[in-house]
């Protein structure tokens, strides 16, 4: 028993503390501290929530940065050369590229359109380069999805659809892009365009 002294050295009866009043308070303290927690913990899930499953829980090929599309053509026999043009949109800004390119043990011909997504574009010049395909491709009649390319820069491009003939690449692809004019801001992007007929 605890006992807790008053005024004059006299003991207060209320302040009598029994090893049981005593466990019982500190069950009361841990019960609380644990409801506390909890809130904290289920006010974080919901601000998750509000954000997407995406945001909370990141893509292992880290935020996206920019988006590319392009078009681009394909003649292999052997050793295969590819070229084309296309559009990198990234801060606000639109900038046209060429690629051209090559890739080993491929046959056949493909030509399409391909669009995709950027990840890791710290600065701008960082996209320009050799971007090399993580694997190989197979591609007949619609194409094929989720190609993986990336450059010296550590810059990865996935590609999300792509349109094309029919060819087979046995080993890795290269792409080299070269950026070309000034970039554009979207708004003089869209004004530019020429108007629908």
């Amino acid at each position: 028993m605890f006992l807790l002294s008053g005024k004059h050295g006299t003991t207060d009866r209320c302040c009598l503390w029994t090893p049981g009043i005593f466990a019982a308070r500190l069950f009361e303290v841990r019960s609380l501290l644990m409801r506390s927690a909890s809130v904290r913990v289920v006010a974080a899930l919901a601000l998750c929530g509000s954000w997407s499953l995406t945001a909370c829980a990141q893509s292992p090929l880290g935020p996206v940065t920019g988006e590319v599309s392009f078009h681009t053509r394909s003649a292999d026999l052997g050793l295969g050369y590819t070229w084309g043009n296309g559009v990198l949109t990234y801060g606000g800004r639109t900038y046209p590229f060429s690629v051209k390119g090559a890739s080993a043990a491929a046959v056949g011909y493909s030509s399409g359109d391909s669009v995709g997504k950027v990840y890791n574009l710290q600065r701008i010049e960082d996209f320009q380069g050799t971007f090399w395909a993580l694997s190989g491709e197979a591609t007949v009649g619609r194409g094929v999805s989720g190609v993986l390319m990336e450059n010296d820069n550590g810059v990865r491009i996935r590609l999300d659809y792509t349109r094309s003939g029919a060819r087979f690449a046995a080993s890795p692809s290269r792409l080299t892009v070269h950026l070309l004019k000034p970039a554009k801001t979207l708004t003089d992007a869209t004004h530019s365009a020429p108007a629908a007929h």
